[in-house]
């Protein structure tokens, strides 16, 4: 079997939800009819969305889709009240749900209701390609036909989330004095002959809670304890009473009091944890797996989020997480999931730089404010591109910053990501694994770290025609605001999962054995002082480039050891098994011949693909995989290339 599909195969699953069904409600079977002509739509914006509106035997009727479509395209289905406490909506359209809705309100859960939602369920399924379980929404009197729905087809709901749902007609508008043309709805509706039949009436959905409960659907209901309208006693707490009585229960938030309409209006508390409700159960696994793996989990940073109410996270990576987007995502994604938790975020990405940079950086970079409780790594796209064709490098450095890390506190946990490039697009189309997630991979098997596969996810997606490498993220690695969507959403479903898991926090184990023995484990950077300065070399104390052109922070009017001519030498003494040179390679960097331990001298050419236009950070190994003990190494520069005859030495490189 190729290793990329066994890498595929090898992503955990999740569990997919029991169904069933139960009388005494008619359960109906799935619809084996020939797929529904498409409707006419009218397209319009809403809160930045666009929504689509038809109607269905004269109901209105939309869906608004989400900027970037969650795999498998899931969805909240809103039966009632859209504008009102549309918190959660707004929240799962951010996180890539679509939102439904068809006014059957006034029918007041009718058979005839439920008709009407067979047709809208069978026309978003067909036309719009929707998932096949929605979260169904109640608000107050939309609990009516959404129970009754779900108990006529429990198999098609993957969770209920209710906000003050009527679940007994006998409660409400019966017994409220004003609704009394809403009763005379309900006896409308559903042809009853009289008051009394439909008192009789054993089909509202307290009375149809069996099937719900057969096919174990998740359900989580918010009410206010003084509602005089939708009295919770009578309608959510029956409920749970009767639930708990055949094997099931009701997840319920409450509100203490409310003053506003009686109690039935308040403002709605917990709307990411009742977002988050719905994402757990009614995501849909891409391509049959998801994308992250969880090994050891998150279980140390999220005991300390949420029981020591602080909290220290790093993003370290190149330019994909020097950016915004993903990163303001993730945070404020933490922010709300420990809302009483103090964070501090580092942002500790470098544009141009890969995991032979980090693993030297990781001292003045990571950990120079104190332990850290949650880090988050990418290096892929940087590795695939800065060092080609040098897996063992690409090994040697991300285990060097796995193992660095976990040595100086081995309650950090660590995500390793892998975000997508057209390279690594190529190579899963061929079914091969990219060099640099294959090489990552094993370092997140050895060490446990969480992993997430972003370009193994967006080149399914592409298979399936969900999005286009060249439309969609514009061919480039720097995602556009599409692309940090779709990294976001996946990244927040990664961290629902591991911080729902139940692994008890301890010290990660590390292993007795390093992956590789010459692992820059103990990468740092050396003291540019510590350089014995031959002819040429200076030490400036703010270098910038004399010609100008482009700069990277952290790598211009800093410190830096510099030559401009041909011959200038330094030499340095270090103890280690590694040494290299983190420079700011621009147009002007020339080919170095260098010597380790007086051996011959050899050439390496600094000079970078962008170096023309850019004096990028770049770091060359010079001397790797030695004895430990104390060694030397003598610089000098060339005339090699004519026009490239400087070197600016930004850190030394140790290990």
């Amino acid at each position: 079997m190729p290793l990329a599909t066994l890498i595929r195969t090898s992503f955990l699953a999740r569990a997919l939800l029991l169904t069933g069904a139960t009388a005494p409600l008619t359960i109906h079977a799935e619809s084996k009819a020939a797929p529904l002509p498409p409707v006419a739509v009218q397209e319009s914006k809403v809160n930045g969305y666009i929504r689509q509106s038809f109607t269905i035997d004269g109901h209105p009727a939309y869906l608004v889709s989400p900027s970037v479509a969650a795999p498998g395209k899931p969805w909240i289905w809103r039966t009632s009240f859209p504008d009102y406490h549309a918190e959660v909506d707004l929240e799962l359209l951010r996180c890539g749900y679509h939102l439904g809705f068809i006014d059957v309100v006034d029918m007041l859960g009718s058979d005839a209701s439920l008709d009407l939602m067979d047709r809208f369920y069978e026309q978003v399924r067909t036309q719009w390609g929707l998932a096949p379980k929605p979260a169904l929404e109640p608000c107050s009197r939309g609990g009516l036909h959404a129970y009754r729905y779900a108990a006529r087809h429990p198999e098609r709901i993957a969770c209920i989330v209710g906000d003050v749902p009527v679940m007994d007609f006998k409660s409400w508008p019966f017994k409220r004095p004003e609704a009394k043309e809403n009763w005379q709805q309900v006896i409308k509706s559903y042809g009853f002959e009289s008051d009394a039949e439909a008192m009789s009436f054993t089909g509202n959905p307290i009375d149809q809670l069996a099937p719900i409960a057969k096919a174990k659907i998740p359900l989580r209901h918010t009410v206010c304890l003084t509602d005089g309208i939708v009295p919770p006693e009578a309608n959510t707490f029956e409920a749970k009473r009767r639930l708990q009585r055949i094997g099931w229960d009701l997840e319920v938030v409450t509100v203490k009091e409310s003053s506003e309409a009686g109690g039935h209006h308040f403002p709605l508390p917990e709307v990411f944890e009742s977002a988050r409700f719905v994402m757990d159960h009614a995501d849909v696994l891409p391509a049959g797996h998801d994308y992250f793996q969880l090994r050891d989990g998150l279980s140390n940073s999220k005991a300390l989020f949420a029981n020591r109410k602080t909290g220290r996270v790093v993003f370290l990576g190149g330019s994909i997480t020097f950016n915004g987007g993903w990163r303001d995502e993730l945070m404020s994604y933490l922010k709300r999931k420990f809302p009483e938790t103090k964070f501090e975020f580092i942002a500790a990405g470098i544009p141009s730089v890969g995991s032979n940079g980090h693993a030297f950086r990781l001292e003045q970079d990571v950990f120079a404010k104190g332990p850290v409780d949650l880090l988050f790594v990418e290096a892929a796209v940087n590795d695939g591109g800065n060092i080609p064709g040098q897996p063992a490098l690409m090994l040697r450095a991300m285990e060097g910053v796995v193992r660095h890390a976990r040595a100086v506190n081995p309650l950090t946990d660590i995500v390793q990501m892998h975000f997508v490039s057209g390279e690594a697009l190529s190579d899963y189309a061929a079914n091969k694994l990219p060099d640099a997630i294959g090489q990552h991979e094993r370092v997140a098997v050895h060490y446990g770290c969480v992993s997430l596969d972003l370009a193994m996810e967006c080149a399914d997606r592409i298979k399936d025609g969900e999005l286009t490498w060249a439309g969609d993220f514009h061919g480039d690695v720097h995602p556009p605001p599409y692309g940090q969507r779709l990294y976001s959403n996946s990244m927040m479903r990664m961290l629902d999962a591991a911080f729902a898991s139940a692994t008890p926090p301890g010290p990660h184990q590390m292993p007795g054995t390093m992956l590789d023995a010459a692992s820059y484990s103990d990468g740092r950077y050396g003291l540019l002082e510590n350089a014995r300065l031959g002819k040429g070399f200076t030490l400036d104390p703010k270098w910038h480039p004399a010609k100008g052109g482009e700069t990277r922070a952290g790598f211009v009017d800093v410190p830096a050891l510099v030559a401009s001519e041909p011959g200038s030498e330094f030499s340095y003494d270090f103890t280690g098994t590694a040494f290299g040179l983190f420079l700011a390679a621009g147009y002007d960097t020339c080919v170095v011949e260098f010597s380790v331990d007086r051996a011959p001298f050899k050439k390496l050419d600094t000079f970078s693909h962008w170096s023309g236009s850019l004096h990028l950070p770049w770091p060359v190994m010079l001397a790797d995989g030695l004895a430990p003990g104390k060694h030397q190494v003598a610089i000098r520069t060339t005339a090699e290339v004519k026009e490239r005859t400087a070197l600016h030495v930004i850190h030394v490189l140790l290990n």
